[in-house]
């Protein structure tokens, strides 16, 4: 699909639908999230994903395998909940993407908090040990 197809797609959205008129909202629980809009919401929100694709066309990736586009989501309201504040664009194919998540990866911090943590307990347990060879040393 070519940009000039995509044109046409946003134009007939932007044309046919209401902002509004429109409903989008997203819902998350431990286990899933989800999305929630009526027609005129779901597709101003696919409206924004097409012009992310019509952007990869257009920019030349100098800064690295991955640029921000920043889409227009002005006309949700709540958009606090909107769980995709920026789009991450490519022109790279699956294979050649690492997609090792920024999650999986451990920071830093959640090692220092693993070996403070852990320092914490051996701490703890030399004092247990000090405090009972001090307090069987007073009665024998």
């Amino acid at each position: 699909m070519n940009n000039e197809d995509l044109d046409k797609f946003i134009e007939k959205i932007e044309q046919e639908c209401s902002e509004s008129e429109a409903y989008f909202d997203s819902e998350f629980n431990p286990d899933f999230g989800f999305a929630k809009g009526n027609k005129f919401g779901l597709l101003l929100y696919a409206k924004e994903f097409l012009k992310a694709v019509r952007e990869i066309d257009n920019r030349k990736f100098d800064e690295g395998e991955m640029e921000v586009y920043n889409p227009d989501f002005k006309w949700i309201k709540g958009i606090d909940s909107n769980p995709f504040r920026y789009i991450k664009i490519t022109k790279k194919l699956p294979e050649e993407i690492n997609t090792e998540k920024q999650s999986e990866k451990e920071s830093w911090k959640s090692k220092l908090f693993s070996i403070g943590c852990g320092a914490i307990i051996v701490f703890a347990l030399i004092l247990t040990v000090v405090g009972l060879i001090t307090f069987l040393k007073w009665f024998f």
